[in-house]
């Protein structure tokens, strides 16, 4: 088996690795407009659930590969408005979330040059991409430095969601929703496996019942 020292790499060869093996990974496509208000539109695949409640996301965010620029225009944009929306993507808007990846002058509507339709959110400035099958409206919450990258914490104000991706006891229809992950290099996955949970064990309801106030669930 190999074995590799993260101190000892380089940090392009330590991107390959963890990237490679940390997947599939669910992809944020960040939508925030600029305190001039021109819309932005980026994908983050650093992207997961910061807490349940109160529901609270997390990406983390590179810094820019254009010269004469700190931070990319989703950082800039979050950190002066403290508002962003995290469009989900399906696998019809795959190839727009991948133009959107480009990094293009900040003046420029990035909706526009991926090719998508804005729509209005419903508590928040930044716009939602019509086409994403779940839209969530979110204010910042904390911002943290690790390294080359800004971690990211937004507290979700509001969802949106497609009529037949959730249906009324809040269960999500994967095989609908079809949301695409990230993988090694420049490849994605909309594959889902069912897997049926366990059953509880017997001698779980044992514990419970022996806990204070505790009853067979």
């Amino acid at each position: 088996m190999k074995s590799y020292d993260f101190a000892a790499l380089r940090a392009r060869d330590s991107y390959k690795l963890i990237t490679g093996v940390v997947q599939p990974r669910p992809i944020a496509w960040v939508s925030t407009v600029s305190p001039s208000g021109v819309p932005n539109l980026a994908p983050f695949s650093f992207f997961t659930i910061a807490s349940r409640d109160p529901v609270t996301l997390f990406l983390s965010i590179g810094a820019t590969s254009r010269p004469g620029h700190g931070m990319k225009d989703t950082l800039a944009n979050v950190l002066a408005t403290g508002e962003l929306v995290v469009n989900l993507v399906s696998f019809p808007t795959l190839e727009a979330m991948v133009r959107s990846s480009a990094e293009i002058p900040d003046h420029v509507d990035e909706f526009a040059y991926a090719g998508v339709e804005a729509v209005a959110s419903t508590d928040v400035a930044p716009p939602r991409v019509a086409q994403a099958p779940v839209a969530i409206e979110c204010r910042l919450e904390e911002v943290r430095q690790f390294g080359t990258d800004t971690a990211v914490f937004a507290r979700a104000v509001r969802m949106h969601a497609r009529d037949d991706v959730v249906n009324s006891a809040h269960h999500v229809d994967s095989s609908v929703l079809r949301a695409v992950s990230r993988g090694a290099g420049a490849t994605y996955t909309t594959d889902a496996v069912t897997v049926p949970s366990p059953p509880v064990p017997e001698w779980s309801y044992a514990v419970a019942q022996a806990a204070p106030g505790g009853d067979r669930p």
